[in-house]
Formats: structure tokens, C-alpha cells, sequence
């Protein structure tokens, strides 16, 4: 038994606190936000838009062979991190991608047996799903979407406006944010769900192809 299996729960249930904390930070930055949050705003605004490489990293990172994950996806992700990264101010997006590389698609880099590959493989088809169904929600109904604290005033004030805006979630924070609740929401939900179904019936993993 490696490090991972060994520790599996306890990894998979530091992801569904992570996921809960991105979203809660998402929360409160679009109903409670400060002049000096202007940066956080925007690099979670950048987010959203680097979770759409970083779902599909994750199908492909639980699903390839260890060594294609490792010397192929891990870097070119990595490059779309970096590319990310230096949008914003700060190491946030970077430091954020190499801790979800590992949470996520931790398998990738240890041997496992093959209920656990396939339950990451589940997770990363569902983060995919979810992402979709998120970002559908929040689009199709941008215009009911509330602006809460993060009124165009506040954005001019705080120096948010100022930024480089680089699609529809920087130039609308507001859809950013409810997108981030809902998806790291349901994100944490799906983990929850998906670990306690390993834990107790571990069977019906080790039988999925």
C-alpha cells in the first residue's frame, strides 16, 4: 500500500474543504467585498476561466498512464498556469493549480490500485459535468444574476476597473463570483458523496472499467 492509498480519505476530504473554502471566499467577495479586495476579485475572475483547462486536465491526468500524466499533461497544463499566473498580481493562480494538480489528480504520480483510479476518473467526469452545468446556469441567466457589493461604483473605487479584463467574468465579477459559488459548491458536494461511496463500497469501484 503507497502514501496515497494509505491516506486516501483523508486526501479526498482535504478536497471537499478546499472546494468549500473557494467557494465561501467566492461568497464573500461578491456580498462583502473591500476597496483593498480588488486583486482577489480578479484573480478569482481569472479562475473561472482557467478551471475549464484545469477539468479536462484532470480526465486526462486519472485516465493516461502514469508517465504520459507526467511528462506531458503536468507540463503543458503547467504552461497554461503560468500563462494565467502572469494575468494577475501575485502567485495565487499558480500556487492554486500545483495544489490541485496533486489533490485531484494525485494518482497520477503513484501507484494505485484500480478502485481509487476510478473513482478519480468519476470525479474528473463529474467536475467536467458540473463546470457545464455552472457556467450554463450563470450565462443563461446573467441578467438576474445580483451584483451585490460589487457594484460598478465599487469596482471604479477600489481600482478593479483598472485591471486587464480578459473575457465576460472579468468585465462581470458578479457572474464570476456566483459561478465560483455554485461550481466549488457542487464540486465539494460530488467529492463528499463520491469518497463515502469508496469508503463503504469499494467493491463497485474495483468492478467499473
Amino acid at each position: 500500500m503507497n502514501i496515497i492509498e494509505k491516506y486516501e480519505n483523508q486526501f479526498a476530504y482535504s478536497g471537499v474543504v478546499m472546494n468549500l473554502l473557494l467557494a465561501a471566499q467566492a461568497y464573500l467577495l461578491w456580498t462583502n467585498p473591500t476597496v483593498n479586495d480588488a486583486n482577489k476579485i480578479y484573480t478569482i475572475a481569472v479562475l473561472m476561466g482557467f478551471e475549464f483547462f484545469m477539468i479536462h486536465s484532470g480526465v486526462f491526468m486519472a485516465a493516461f498512464p502514469r508517465k504520459i500524466s507526467l511528462y506531458v499533461f503536468f507540463p503543458l497544463y503547467g504552461m497554461f498556469a503560468l500563462a494565467i499566473n502572469a494575468m494577475t498580481d501575485g502567485n495565487a493562480v499558480l500556487y492554486l493549480y500545483l495544489i490541485v494538480i496533486f489533490q485531484r489528480m494525485r494518482f497520477a504520480f503513484f501507484n494505485a490500485n484500480k478502485g481509487l483510479k476510478n473513482k478519480a476518473i468519476s470525479f474528473s467526469a463529474w467536475a467536467v459535468i458540473i463546470y457545464m452545468f455552472s457556467i450554463m446556469i450563470v450565462l443563461f441567466n446573467s441578467d438576474n444574476v445580483s451584483v451585490f457589493g460589487l457594484t460598478n461604483d465599487f469596482l471604479v473605487i477600489s481600482g478593479y476597473r483598472d485591471k486587464h479584463s480578459v473575457g465576460i467574468f472579468t468585465d462581470s465579477p458578479n457572474l464570476a463570483m456566483a459561478f465560483a459559488v455554485i461550481y466549488y459548491g457542487l464540486l465539494a458536494l460530488t467529492e463528499f458523496n463520491l469518497t463515502r461511496a469508496y469508503i463503504e463500497h469499494p467493491e463497485r469501484f474495483n468492478k467499473q472499467d
